[in-house]
């Protein structure tokens, strides 16, 4: 490939040898960029148009001292891999990859070092190319204005523009080994975990039995057989299938997507990429459920690559992959967890700002298709936890997505989905095994969401909800009831005083607008939560659950556990006349986006029922006497009074 042009490419906004770069015509580069970053504003492009020049010039010398800076390369505007980000410019010399951020403003502010180390290790990880062969990642902040010299400090240096020629000559290399050239370094399919980096997460996973996702083989291994069955299948047969898994909450679903995707299942399955490299990590694991991602890799990040090499954030997916000129997905199988959630074609148009948008199912069969030889995609089928706006159409999107993905795929999963694919002109296979019914998250009940679900659909008697939270109870499950916020804290940190390890802690409904006034209380905004400090930190750490100080919502509960769980009641879901009713909840912004607002609070505090392993208390507080039938209604569904 001619690198003495611009190669056009998915993966940067420029790239060529570092000659071409110094003399190009600034027009060409700017044209160049704007086209890659098609969201780019007027300030973007002015300051391309100022910071370019310099680079050009400083580049220019560092060629005009070494001989043989044609195979070196100069990149700019680089995606970087496994994230959104791109890097202002890239420079490969001799042993090193140079990742240069530019800043005019003349500040040496922490968050700038921060940044840019953010990107090398994003390259380090995720760039086949980068650490191997004693290739050097290191990071620059290039300041237009500061003064003094050059500070270095790990694999960071902070320096001004007039020194940044002496700056990378020092890290030039060229007696011990040749740059990677840049025709290579671009290409989409080396952007994957590095082999020694999928080891290791393979490796904690397996020795650390993650808190929040517990091994449940006995129950799920059914599953997993015919799910890795099905995929050998696809295979051989050069196909492409939507496998669903369903399941009631609790009953493992997560956690056979997390082996489907961590074990070595499917190593024998990688197939060659465009440019021969195989995939490192053949499977890959999505949530659109932000607060389980954070926890997953949180928990854990300890083995490298920040907790990202099999966990990733779906509507992160489905943005960078989504683009007009993107790359096909380095993965032969993608995993999407609480795929009822997906969103459709509204909702995706609105939060990507999108003059078009496709559903997420629509996407995801899109991605399929072109990748190369054959694909899975696998939905995991939550039951009745659609809680946000835009996810309320479920398995019909998933239908119509595969109708529209041509003659070569096809569907199998359980039996309660078929005659949604069928009506779609879908071939579909259906497999008991892929419904999971037993719910295996709780230690002692069997169950809970029976209980949860007829209580909040008022679908079964109160006689019959009494029954059910007596066999609960029979079996050590604790259902319990207060109108005494205090009280309820001072009963959770007294049952697990001595036990460090066990986690509980604050729910509220999203949606409430009643606790905040009277108690102080309201949930935590899903944008501001970190949810891997609160799940996992140990009592002493201000962020832990334990502290029972900050309430989680359903959106930052959903798919994720306690021990023992402390729900307070919210205005927004409550008896009135024997009969539920959300009137007083937090009005939607969009009426238009949502279809059901009285399922939804349903949905919801299902989800905030059914989060605790070993019980659930629920407050009611005294203080808001328009709850009082709905305390009354849960006492003779069965719940104990906390005495």
């Amino acid at each position: 490939m001619n690198t003495s042009r611009n190669i056009a490419n998915t993966q940067c906004g420029w790239a060529s040898n570092l000659p071409h770069f110094s003399s190009a015509n600034l027009d060409e580069i700017v044209n160049s960029l704007t086209a890659f970053v098609q969201t780019s504003t007027p300030q973007q492009i002015e300051a391309w148009r100022g910071s370019v020049p310099p680079l050009q010039r400083q580049c220019a010398g560092f060629s005009e001292q070494m001989a043989g800076t044609s195979t070196y390369g100069a990149v700019l505007e680089y995606q970087l891999p496994d994230s959104m980000k791109r890097a202002d410019a890239i420079l490969l010399v001799s042993g090193s990859v140079l990742v240069i951020e530019l800043k005019g403003d003349g500040n040496e502010e922490e968050g700038y070092l921060e940044q840019v180390a953010d990107y090398a290790r994003h390259l380090y990880w995720y760039h086949q190319l980068c650490g191997s062969d004693g290739t050097k990642v290191h990071t620059l902040v290039v300041s237009y204005g500061i003064r003094g010299a050059s500070k270095e400090r790990d694999w960071i240096t902070l320096t001004n523009i007039d020194e940044l020629k002496a700056v990378v000559a020092k890290f030039d290399k060229p007696g011990n080994s040749q740059p990677i050239p840049v025709e290579v370094f671009i290409r989409p399919e080396l952007c994957q975990p590095s082999p020694s980096l999928v080891r290791a997460v393979r490796d904690f996973y397996s020795k650390n039995q993650l808190p929040r996702i517990k091994r449940i083989d006995d129950i799920t291994s059914p599953a997993v057989e015919r799910v890795v069955d099905q995929i050998h299948r696809t295979h051989s047969a050069k196909r492409r299938k939507l496998i669903l898994l369903s399941g009631v909450p609790g009953a493992g679903k997560t956690f056979v997507g997390m082996q489907i995707a961590h074990e070595s299942f499917l190593d024998d399955l990688s197939e060659p990429m465009p440019g021969g490299e195989k995939p490192t990590a053949p499977a890959v694991f999505l949530s659109g459920n932000a607060p389980l991602v954070q926890v997953l890799q949180y928990e854990m990040q300890q083995a490298g690559g920040g907790g990202r090499v099999f966990v990733k954030h779906v509507h992160e997916f489905v943005k960078r992959f989504s683009k007009k000129h993107s790359p096909p997905p380095p993965h032969h199988v993608l995993i999407f967890d609480e795929a009822q959630r997906a969103w459709d074609a509204a909702k995706v148009k609105k939060k990507h700002n999108a003059r078009r948008a496709a559903s997420e199912p629509e996407s995801f069969i899109q991605f399929a298709n072109r990748v190369p030889g054959w694909c899975v995609v696998m939905g995991l089928i939550g039951e009745g936890q659609q809680i946000n706006t835009g996810e309320e159409s479920g398995m019909k999107l998933w239908a119509s997505a595969v109708a529209k993905g041509g003659d070569s795929w096809e569907v199998c999963g359980p039996p309660r989905f078929e005659a949604i694919f069928r009506q779609a002109g879908v071939p579909y296979t259906a497999f008991e095994e892929f419904h999971l019914a037993q719910s295996v998250r709780f230690h002692f009940a069997q169950g809970l969401s029976e209980w949860a679900s007829g209580l909040v659909d008022s679908e079964l008697s109160i006689e019959e909800l009494a029954e059910l939270a007596s066999q609960l109870k029979n079996q050590g499950y604790q259902i319990r009831v207060t109108r005494d916020l205090q009280r309820a804290k001072s009963f959770l940190w007294h049952k697990y005083k001595h036990q460090p390890e066990a986690r509980f802690g604050l729910m509220a409904s999203a949606r409430d607008k009643g606790l905040e006034p009277t108690l102080g209380i309201k949930a935590v905004s899903t944008r501001l939560f970190k949810a891997g400090p609160w799940y996992a930190d140990p009592e002493e750490s201000p962020s832990s659950c334990r502290r029972l100080n900050d309430a989680i919502s359903e959106f930052s509960a959903q798919g994720l556990e306690l021990d023992h769980s402390l729900l307070v009641w919210g205005t927004d879901f409550q008896r009135k006349s024997g009969k539920w009713c959300n009137a007083k909840a937090m009005k939607y912004q969009s009426l238009k986006a949502v279809k059901n607002p009285l399922q939804l609070r349903i949905n919801a505090y299902r989800v905030l029922l059914t989060r605790g392993r070993e019980g659930i208390l629920t407050c009611v507080p005294q203080c808001l006497s328009e709850l009082d039938e709905t305390f009354d209604y849960l006492v003779q569904s069965g719940c104990d009074l906390l005495e």
